[in-house]
């Protein structure tokens, strides 16, 4: 097993429009979340049924397990001012990951500049789309076409990624190849 990661809504979303969370377990990762991003599904649900009734499955099914703060997390979290840049969802994400030793995944760039002013995570602890997607590749989870299809199904679901993803992937592979 890789490991734990702990997953904010963003990434969760993502993921739902491109039914890609069983790369999770492929990959040999198991899943946790936090109550705050829990809130946020729980927010959303009348203007979003699809997306909570999604979370929800997830979390019924075993795929997301819940993840308790603990009092000195919800401390930490106190000592980082309030911003519009980063939702209390991804910072008690980062918390939490931080405290097990886990890595963390999220798709918010401003939220991930912020949190990082304040909390001191190695950058391969945090995990983007991007390079989740190419790991799947990398490992023979994903195809180029399949990642053709996932690109443009993201970008109808307003992420887009400014590469072309089959090609970083694939040059990717050719460069492990060549070591």
């Amino acid at each position: 097993m890789k490991g734990v990661v702990a997953i904010d809504k963003c990434s969760i979303l993502n993921l739902m429009y491109i039914s890609r969370f069983n790369l999770f377990k492929a990959l040999g990762y198991y899943v946790i979340t936090t109550i705050y991003v829990e809130l946020e599904f729980e927010n959303a649900k009348q203007k979003y049924p699809d997306s909570f009734n999604y979370f929800s499955s997830l979390i019924s099914s075993g795929e997301i397990s819940k993840f308790s703060l603990d009092i000195e997390d919800l401390v930490e979290m106190s000592n980082i001012p309030q911003s519009k840049r980063a939702s209390d969802a991804e910072l008690s994400c980062f918390i939490v990951a931080k405290r097990i030793g886990a890595k963390v995944m999220t798709d918010d760039r401003k939220a991930i500049k912020y949190i990082q002013r304040y909390i001191q995570m190695p950058s391969s602890d945090i995990i983007q789309l991007v390079e989740f997607l190419i790991q799947a590749y990398l490992e023979n989870y994903l195809g180029d076409y399949e990642l053709r299809e996932i690109q443009k199904t993201l970008k109808n679901n307003k992420f887009s990624i400014n590469m072309d993803l089959a090609y970083e992937a694939a040059k990717r592979k050719l460069m492990m190849a060549a070591e």
